[in-house]
């Protein structure tokens, strides 16, 4: 199956706007930006369906467990070698300011244990880890249950399951941010919205099966507008000034949310132009993976920069976003490399463990 080229170039544009949230939301200048990560989550959802019904539709019996392990080696190998530059750079930065040891161990630690993702377990410290963590533990609780139940369950489970757990995020607080305030006990925001959102790219898929018996002329160009009208207005409110009323700022966010998801389940179609466009250009296509790949390494790799900066004293946003920005850009490729040899490497260690 031909990847989705436009999906690909979103995921990069959607990364940068959670880097300049992450840049900005310690200042005077505040942006949306958290509600990019609803975008990943969505994807993962419609991604995680399609795996599903691929690997019935081809004989394939994969099991929670192996879909799961599938899943982890994705973004593990990145995760590890980013998480130990981290340490190295965080632990000799506390090191230069103290000259005590024990805190370059202190500061190294607390970077390395969130490659255990089990932040949203509440084991662990909150990072920005909890967005793998609430993928990894989402993507397992709906996995196993489309294997249980069939996938034509979630048909009409999946957008109820969608609204009930948004319903109940809301109750708790005014917005989707904050994701590891606690709701339950152990069970954290974020992984509710974890599950919500992809309960909404579940729902997608099955609205993108049911909408291809329907066609009509000019659908390309009606469909293409549409879906660059929906990101827009995405882009729009994320940059907008926030509501100051409670009310209006759950309904900001649930009506981004809708874009999003009007949005994602035309780009899934691939019925617009804008695919078209974008797969018809070989230097895009070609590198469509890399940018796939190159989103979760920004991802992983600013938030680390950022704090780096911080503790050097930074006050001047302009070059620190500019400075943010060209670093995690680099150590993105570094790690892209370096993630590469990681995952052959872990590969190979796993397939000798099992004897094949």
């Amino acid at each position: 199956m031909a990847r989705n080229i436009t999906v690909d170039v979103l995921r990069m544009i959607f990364a940068f706007v959670i880097v300049f949230h992450h840049i900005l939301m310690y200042t005077e200048y505040h942006i949306h930006g958290y509600l990019a990560v609803d975008f990943f989550f969505i994807v993962s959802g419609y991604m995680l369906v399609n795996t599903y019904r691929r690997n019935k539709e081809e004989g394939r019996e994969v099991g929670t467990l192996r879909f799961c392990a599938h899943k982890l080696m994705s973004f593990l190998p990145y995760l590890i070698f980013a998480v130990l530059v981290s340490a190295l750079v965080s632990g000799s930065i506390e090191y230069s300011k103290t000259g005590i040891f024990d805190k370059f161990l202190e500061s190294a630690w607390f970077e390395i244990e969130n490659v255990f993702l089990l932040s949203m377990l509440g084991l662990y410290t909150d990072h920005l880890t909890w967005y793998l963590s609430a993928m990894m533990i989402g993507s397992a609780i709906l996995y196993f249950l489309l294997s249980r139940f069939g996938s034509d369950i979630f048909r009409y489970a999946a957008p109820v399951i969608a609204v009930i757990l948004f319903a109940v995020i809301f109750a708790e607080s005014v917005t989707v941010s904050a994701p590891n305030h606690l709701v339950y006990g152990a069970v954290k925001k974020g992984l509710l919205r974890g599950i919500a959102d992809m309960c909404l790219g579940i729902f997608a898929f099955e609205v993108v099966e049911y909408t291809r018996r329907i066609q009509f002329s000019q659908e390309k160009i009606v469909l293409g507008i549409a879906e660059a009208l929906c990101y827009l207005a995405v882009l729009v409110a994320i940059f907008a000034v926030s509501p100051s009323d409670d009310l209006q700022r759950r309904v900001y966010d649930i009506a981004v949310i809708s874009l999003l998801f009007v949005g994602l389940t035309i780009t899934f179609s691939g019925r617009s132009f804008v695919n078209e466009f974008l797969q018809g250009n070989g230097e895009i296509a070609k590198r469509s993976r890399e940018m796939a790949v190159g989103s979760l390494l920004l991802y992983l790799n600013h938030t680390y920069i950022i704090d780096a900066w911080r503790h050097c004293g930074s006050t001047n946003i302009a070059i620190e976003s500019f400075g943010v920005i060209v670093l995690a850009l680099v150590m993105s490729f570094v790690c892209y490399h370096a993630g590469k040899y990681i995952r052959e490497f872990l590969v190979r260690g796993a397939k000798e463990v099992a004897g094949e």
